[in-house]
């Protein structure tokens, strides 16, 4: 209980260290490909790609609950 609780705090102080850094500058990030640039500060940049892992995480959960060799072996067993 004592381990998770300096996890958290740790956690804590972490992210509003971090917080107080993305404040003063948020920072800035280019990428550019060919004819095509993406600018964005690295908090967005951030988030989008919390977003995107939570997504293809859900996915990947989705498919393998919806995987028919799953439930051939279930069937397998059942028998």
């Amino acid at each position: 209980m004592k381990k998770l609780f300096v996890l958290v705090l740790l956690a804590l102080i972490a992210g509003v260290f971090l917080a107080i850094q993305l404040a003063r500058d948020p920072g800035y990030i280019l990428i550019a490909y060919g004819n095509y640039t993406f600018e964005t500060s690295l908090f967005a940049l951030l988030v989008v790609l919390l977003l995107i892992l939570a997504v293809v995480k859900v996915l990947l959960s989705l498919l393998s609950w919806l995987n028919p060799w799953r439930w051939r072996a279930a069937k397998r067993t059942r028998s």
